[in-house]
């Protein structure tokens, strides 16, 4: 263990969640007050302060000399990978008819579903470059996040606890790191962060939760599309429309 390790741990546990939670008080306040949302920033910079970490750990792990193994990138095709593979198919498929019940649903129950979204609204895509942005951050939440709280953080944790604790732990560090969504997305994410950190010990490899977080994010970002759709000039007409 070396003292970046504990640097990394300290940004994520503590630095990331009060950061959220200050930054994402400032964003809805300023919206509220009239201002753009101006959400593609936001997605941009959430994704660059993703991948600035991501290689930041990377090039401490080569330069210690550890195995990239112990990170999760290795193959897997034991009974637990196939149990996850079908899992996976699972969640693709409902996440599959829920963006076509949105894609169909009428106006008012779009207006419905908008609505159950709360403040989170400001942070979700209304127009195409929003949401062509959104899957961008999309695919970065799948690699970096999974890499980042599933392989760094449950290896970091596994010095100090039994794997099934390491789990319970870095889930409940990534549901903080949302903190921006407010308590109850925190405790939601958290809870995913759960369900993708058993994907990673039950599979023994960190690549099926990359693709499982990846396509959870592109797919309720496709469905949030047809709810909240709106053309790039309607939006710009109506800047605080969130």
């Amino acid at each position: 263990m070396q003292f970046v390790d504990h640097v990394f741990i300290l940004l994520l546990f503590v630095l990331q969640p009060i950061h959220g939670a200050f930054e994402s008080r400032y964003y809805l306040e300023r919206v509220k007050a009239g201002q753009p949302a101006e959400r593609v920033r936001f997605y941009r910079q959430t994704a660059l302060i993703e991948w600035i970490f991501f290689v930041l750990l990377i090039a401490a792990w080569v330069d210690f000399g550890r195995p990239i193994a112990d990170l999760g990138f290795v193959m897997s095709a034991g009974p637990g990978f196939w149990s996850g593979v079908f899992l996976c198919i699972a969640m693709t498929g409902y996440l599959l008819y829920a963006w076509r019940t949105a894609k169909n649903a009428g106006t008012s129950d779009k207006a419905r579903y908008a609505d159950s979204f709360g403040d989170l609204i400001i942070y979700l895509p209304h127009t195409r470059r929003e949401t062509h942005n959104f899957y961008a951050v999309s695919i970065t939440a799948g690699i970096v996040e999974e890499v980042v709280y599933r392989g760094f953080v449950i290896w970091y944790l596994s010095q100090y606890m039994p794997v099934w604790g390491a789990v319970v732990v870095s889930s409940v560090a990534f549901g903080l790191g949302h903190s921006y969504q407010g308590a109850s997305g925190a405790l939601r994410t958290g809870l995913v962060g759960l369900a993708f950190g058993v994907l990673y010990v039950m599979t023994g490899s960190i690549w099926l939760p990359i693709i499982a977080h990846a396509l959870l994010d592109l797919l309720q970002g496709a469905a949030i599309h047809e709810i909240l759709s709106k053309d790039d000039d309607q939006l710009e007409a109506e800047p605080t429309s969130s």
